[in-house]
């Protein structure tokens, strides 16, 4: 079980940490303890969810404005109300080009997230012809753009923000408080990172299996439920 702090400062992802992840990214609603555990945790800590989705659209799944960063790092706001776009003109058009020459295979299914986009193949027949297309899609990327590759998805960011990014500049405005950040994607490495070059205690906590830089791991939702009901 990973340590807990006092004074923490929250990071948590949304799928796969606060929810089980689900073909369906519609369907994922969130663990059936953690809209109790998230308002008692924000009541008393500071907390910020940190997620690869559009943060309006967030809001059907999450019942509170909760402070949240979305699109990977690229936007900054709180969930369901105001959200501030940090990607450039240039990397916003870059997206809407790429949005429009998606490869046409059969069982693709593309997430539109405000001026972003991800683009899920969990239902397609060939997983490996349609990474092969997605590839060759991605061949000449803009240098404006990152590709992310997560659980069966491909997303695209603006080159230089990320997840590790955003805790950064939010952990340096909370100097008294240790940051516990828990997240279950290849993004929420960025943060892992971010957090430990950073001069200070931190939480890092892989949730699920996998490759990872993080400090410590749990097992998947239930844990994550387990670990946060610690602090209330």
């Amino acid at each position: 079980m990973p340590p807990v702090v006092e004074h923490p400062l929250f990071f948590l992802d949304y799928d796969g940490t606060l929810a089980p992840i689900v073909d369906d990214p519609d369907a994922a609603v969130p663990h059936p303890e953690a809209p109790n555990l998230l308002r008692k945790l924000d009541a008393q800590f500071p907390l910020w969810i940190v997620t690869g989705r559009d943060l309006q659209a967030l809001s059907s799944f999450l019942d509170r404005p909760y402070s949240a960063i979305g699109l990977h790092g690229a936007q900054e706001g709180v969930v369901g109300r105001d959200a501030r776009s940090l990607m450039s003109d240039a990397a916003a058009e870059a997206l809407r080009r790429l949005r429009e020459s998606v490869p046409a295979v059969d069982g693709l299914r593309i997430e539109d997230k405000d001026r972003s986009f991800a683009v899920h193949y969990r239902a397609v027949a060939d997983e490996q012809d349609a990474r092969a297309h997605l590839r060759d899609w991605l061949a000449n990327l803009p240098e404006v753009l990152d590709a992310i590759w997560g659980k069966k998805v491909v997303e695209l960011r603006p080159d230089g923000l990320t997840k590790g990014t955003a805790v950064r500049r939010i952990a340096d405005q909370h100097p008294d408080h240790v940051p516990v950040y828990l997240g279950d994607d290849v993004t929420d490495e960025d943060a892992f990172a971010a957090l430990q070059d950073m001069d200070r205690n931190a939480v890092s906590v892989k949730v699920g299996p996998g490759d990872t830089r993080a400090d410590a791991r749990l097992d998947g939702p239930d844990a994550v439920m387990d670990y946060l009901r610690r602090y209330v």
